[in-house]
């Protein structure tokens, strides 16, 4: 068996050639199994996932992939799923490398622990806000966002840390209307439970869609559970477009009244009525924590004087908060405050202004990246979209080339079998003719002539048929040359495609994980002097005549 069959046989062969050795076997979806495998070149261990090829959207499923693999190809955040290679198996299935992630999902975690507080909650949300609005700022809408999406990572970094995953339903703005807006069914885009009213109506998705899920979510990481529940998906389906949630502060008393504002504006029906953006969301949620920090006792005194409590590491809105309480009490308690706390406010205004610049610039290298990816992206699908309607047209050029051939075929044969019947009528009427016409009998003369025109007729009439025979093989071997070419040529921009995108992506991605980079050394320096401030404040509270 030659390399190319056996990759047809066994994808496991195919991606070992492509550079992956599988390890084992990690969960079979209804659209896509998933193995855990090693990368050989850098021995990284990855996610494998490959579309499946028996079930009845196949192609569909295939195209989503390519989508996820178009969307998410170089791109480097730290609350989106990396996904490191892709592409399509010699038997037409979809695949792709993903980082392998550690830890557990928000479904096992309010599975096991019911509702969250609410400032874990808002934690979890304004994460996956952060990778919704990378996604949206690239022209895609996730369309499935859910707890089970929502991946709750053992990073190191800090507690809670998102991933958000599965990307393999995202929609384009140039979607394919069969491709974007399918509406419930035998294969619902998106999950009923968190489904958008114009999800279910199927309409064109956009960012609000995504804006509803996550209300959706937030309600259920709030209150225990999701907004609505049914044992038939489709009932809850129709309780998404029909009925008003319940009042998530009925559910549950003493929610702060803003955060339960912007969970219901979230599930408004109309889209309209929803926030444009996640980047809106997550200013509000930013208010939210301000406010549930509480403020600084104003009866405070240096012998019952607050400290406030320390943050969890990476949290910079907490720890900009920290921050911003410890120097009000040291205006209250301490004037004058004594040098050593002067010089750690001093550090933590400097700390605090690079915070803020390398906010500004990993901001702004995100978006740059975002932007330039966006256009690729837009460019790569409707390239891949035109080679997959050539392909189309290839495979109808395929058959009717090949009906083509078939009928000249016949109709040669038949000519072949007319000239065979010429021949044995000619050597009738040959058989019949004598010397001289007085030892000839006319009348089988006769009919022998008339078999003769007979059979000249046919061959008249199967000249006609195959002079229209060849030129229907040659339109046809024409047109399957032409869309041949199409396809080379556009597989060839294909191709350029990716060397852009390995160069300008990249570096683009590049940029902005250093700017990530040094946003986390900004934020690390932020907290030490925090820190710094906190033990001189302290200091000075309990041994004043010490502080200097």
């Amino acid at each position: 068996m030659n390399p190319a069959a056996s990759d047809r046989a066994d994808p496991v062969l195919e991606l070992r050639r492509r550079g992956y050795a599988i390890e084992r076997h990690l969960a079979d979806g209804s659209t896509a199994e998933v193995l855990q495998a090693r990368q050989v070149d850098t021995n990284r261990q990855v996610a494998l996932k490959i579309s499946r090829a028996d079930i009845p959207e196949a192609p569909l499923i295939v195209s989503r992939m390519l989508t996820e693999w178009n969307v998410g190809r170089g791109l480097l955040h730290p609350h989106l799923v990396s996904i490191l290679d892709g592409g399509q198996l010699t038997d037409g299935r979809a695949w792709l490398a993903m980082e392998l992630l550690r830890g557990h999902d928000l479904e096992v975690e309010l599975r096991e622990h019911g509702r969250l507080p609410p400032v874990r909650a808002i934690h979890i949300i304004r994460q996956v806000c952060e990778a919704l609005g990378v996604l949206h700022r690239r022209g895609a809408v996730h369309r499935d966002v859910k707890p089970e999406n929502i991946f709750l990572t053992a990073d190191g970094r800090f507690t809670d840390h998102v991933k958000v995953v599965d990307l393999g339903i995202l929609a384009l703005p140039e979607d394919d209307k069969d491709r974007a807006h399918e509406p419930t069914g035998m294969y619902i885009l998106g999950t009923p439970l968190y489904l958008a009213p114009e999800q279910a109506r199927g309409e064109p998705p956009d960012a609000r869609t995504d804006v509803y899920a996550l209300g959706g979510v937030l309600f259920h990481m709030l209150a225990g559970r999701p907004p609505f529940e049914d044992d038939v998906p489709a009932e809850v389906v129709a309780r998404h477009v029909n009925e008003a949630p319940p009042r998530l502060d009925r559910l549950v008393p003493g929610l702060p009244r803003a955060l339960v504002t912007l969970v219901h504006r979230c599930l408004e029906k109309e889209r309209a009525r929803r926030p444009a953006s996640t980047e809106e969301i997550i200013g509000v949620l930013d208010q939210i924590g301000r406010a549930l920090a509480g403020p600084i006792a104003r009866d405070a005194t240096p012998t019952h004087a607050p400290l406030p409590g320390v943050p969890l590491p990476g949290r910079v809105g907490d720890w900009l908060l920290f921050g911003e309480n410890l120097g009000q009490l040291v205006e209250r308690l301490l004037n004058p405050a004594p040098p050593p706390v002067v010089q750690a406010m001093g550090r933590l205004r400097q700390a605090r202004a690079k915070v803020d610049a390398a906010q500004a610039a990993a901001a702004q290298a995100r978006q740059t990246a975002d932007s330039s990816a966006r256009e690729r992206i837009a460019a790569r699908e409707r390239l891949q979209r035109r080679v997959r309607s050539l392909r189309e047209n290839l495979t109808r050029a395929t058959g009717r080339h090949a009906e083509a051939t078939a009928a000249l075929d016949g109709l040669t044969a038949e000519a072949r079998r007319n000239e065979q019947r010429y021949a044995r009528v000619l050597d009738a009427l040959r058989a019949q003719t004598r010397p001289t016409v007085a030892e000839t009998k006319v009348a089988l003369l006769d009919h022998h002539r008339r078999r003769v025109e007979h059979v000249l007729r046919e061959r008249e009439a199967l000249m006609a048929q195959l002079k229209e025979a060849r030129l229907e093989e040659r339109d046809a071997a024409e047109q399957l040359a032409a869309a041949r070419g199409r396809i080379a040529e556009l597989e060839a921009d294909l191709a350029e495609t990716e060397l852009e995108e390995q160069e300008e992506g990249v570096r683009d991605e590049q940029r902005a994980g250093l700017t990530s980079d040094a946003l986390d050394a900004a934020v690390h320096g932020l907290e030490e002097a925090a820190l710094q401030l906190m033990l001189r404040y302290a200091q000075a509270l309990q041994a004043p005549e010490d502080a200097g």
